[in-house]
């Protein structure tokens, strides 16, 4: 198969290297052999992030790599393995069939050319899993999306966390959640108030989508309980998301007889992961952190 595929690598002076590679053949029985090697064993899974985790440690066998980046603007996909480092070279993966869009491998030093020859050497055994991985990741979010917010169902968050926790642990990474409530609209709210409040719901997911990032994931797990799993984010990093999200609610006003009756606000419960924490743990120091809010009077943060 034809593979066209272009290279850059940038530095912290920011030095630009273009090549463009129209096949991929093997200059070495090593180099076959290790190709050999690399596709057997992303037949392993099907999973985008297992799958670039299995490609990250086999190559890093024969260049050091402490992370990848995997873009693709089409699916809407962006997401990271492991370390993201000062150095990198960026491949765009384009094939005679479609564009899969834009791997990058990164590190603290930068890449030899004899590196670089490798490297490209070994991205042809990753395309037809990739293009695989990429077919069944839009196909579960087309199953799993909720149907009144769009956002991904809570039926799909369990066996997520216990991936990306995994993930996390495994390249000792940040991790953080997100349980995010709408406050109570009190006993007394009228039925057109509440019919108001559940269309607003629609708008509030599409916000919490747009201030999260391409690698964070939104589930819709209630009614007006959202949660947002953000990878390689600490404390520091998942407050800010936290603030963002409640602060943009505030826009959002609740109409009865053609006025504005109430704001829209939230309430917000963190958890960081800790080395001890599991899937169940860390969404229950969240749930926790949540209740503490509400107890507060709501239009908080806590954690």
């Amino acid at each position: 198969m034809v593979v066209s595929v272009h290279a850059k690598m940038q530095s912290e002076a920011n030095a630009d290297k273009t090549k463009q590679i129209l096949h991929t053949d093997a200059s070495s029985g090593d180099k076959l052999d290790l190709k050999m090697q690399l596709t057997e064993a992303l037949q392993a899974s099907i999973d985008l992030n297992a799958l670039l985790t299995i490609f990250l440690e086999r190559v890093s066998a024969v260049v050091r790599l402490d992370g990848i980046l995997y873009i693709n603007e089409d699916a809407d996909v962006k997401t990271s393995i492991a370390k993201q480092a000062t150095h990198s070279c960026g491949y765009r993966l384009i094939t005679n069939e479609d564009n899969l869009g834009e791997i990058i491998f990164k590190r603290g030093r930068k890449f030899t050319e004899k590196e670089l020859s490798i490297l490209e050497n070994l991205l042809s055994p990753l395309i037809h899993p990739l293009r695989n991985a990429l077919r069944y990741k839009l196909a579960v979010k087309a199953a799993f999306s909720d149907v009144v917010t769009g956002v991904v169902d809570k039926t799909y968050l369990q066996t997520n966390l216990v991936r990306e926790i995994d993930l996390a642990k495994r390249h000792n990474q940040a991790y953080s959640i997100l349980m995010i409530e709408v406050d109570s609209l009190g006993k007394n709210a009228s039925r057109a108030l509440l019919k108001q409040s559940k269309l607003a719901l629609t708008d509030l997911a599409q916000r919490i989508v747009e201030l999260s990032r391409q690698t964070d994931t939104v589930y819709r797990c209630e009614s007006g309980l959202f949660m947002v799993t953000l990878s390689n984010t600490d404390r520091t990093g998942a407050h800010v998301i936290a603030k963002r999200i409640s602060e943009s609610a505030h826009n959002l006003v609740l109409m009865e007889d053609d006025k504005a009756v109430q704001k829209l606000t939230l309430s917000v419960g963190m958890a960081v992961m800790t080395g001890t924490d599991t899937n169940i743990s860390l969404v229950d120091r969240a749930s926790k952190a949540l209740n503490n809010a509400k107890k507060r009077g709501g239009n908080l943060i806590h954690s």
